[in-house]
């Protein structure tokens, strides 16, 4: 895999960070701010930017908006000590995969690490098999884990997928269950309630099916 950028100024946390994933098995690059980060992803082919919101200059925010702009492949991590709902409401929005509050623990940072890891495997495997684009939504390991859960359970409320999926934001999974809906994968009871559809059912299955044949092994990650 392609080297994870690393774009904070305080040279401290970025070696705490560089030994981290160093020692998972990541290789890491580094920038100090915003134009330094833009300049190395011109450069440097990366996959994922851990991305601080309070930078000198331009701030978070505004890179992850030319990111997207120019590297939209790219997957962007925003990490701040100074978290609001809005900032990581508007940092979701604007396509980052994930929004972390310093500090976090080691090892819920190299899960989100090796998740992420895993949809960009997914999503490239999804794009040589030129797969119908409704099941790119499932690339999102959240998403496939709400699935996988209703799949299981048929009908579940949105304080029962929080619980099942380990997810204390409900934000974040309301965000997805509207993607998700959105595509016809999911549809919702009348008592509020979440369920498969019928097409849900069939994508689920052949997800399976692709996944087993590509050596994946089971497709459900919960995050």
């Amino acid at each position: 895999m392609n080297p994870i950028l690393i774009v904070d100024d305080d040279n401290d946390f970025c070696q705490v960070v560089t030994d981290v994933l160093t020692k998972a098995g990541f290789a890491t690059c580094r920038a100090h701010n915003g134009h330094d980060a833009l300049a190395r992803l011109d450069e440097e082919k990366c996959d994922i930017v851990l991305l601080d919101l309070v930078l000198p200059g331009m701030d978070g925010l505004e890179i992850l908006r030319r990111i997207q702009q120019k590297h939209e492949h790219v997957r962007v991590i925003l990490i701040t000590a100074f978290a609001t709902i809005e900032n990581a409401v508007n940092s979701i929005k604007m396509g980052a995969t994930e929004f972390l509050t310093k500090p976090f623990r080691i090892t819920d940072f190299t899960t989100l690490i090796h998740r992420t890891m895993e949809e960009i495997r997914f999503e490239r495997k999804a794009q040589e098999l030129n797969l119908d684009p409704i099941l790119a939504c499932l690339a999102h390991p959240i998403r496939r884990g709400i699935a996988e859960a209703l799949s299981g359970q048929q009908i579940l409320r949105l304080t029962d997928l929080m619980q099942i999926l380990v997810i204390t934001d409900h934000t974040k999974l309301t965000f997805h269950l509207k993607n998700l809906m959105e595509q016809g994968i999911i549809d919702k009871t009348r008592n509020r309630s979440y369920q498969l559809t019928q097409r849900g059912r069939m994508l689920l299955s052949g997800l399976r099916r692709i996944s087993m044949n590509l050596g994946g092994g089971n497709p459900q990650t919960r995050g």
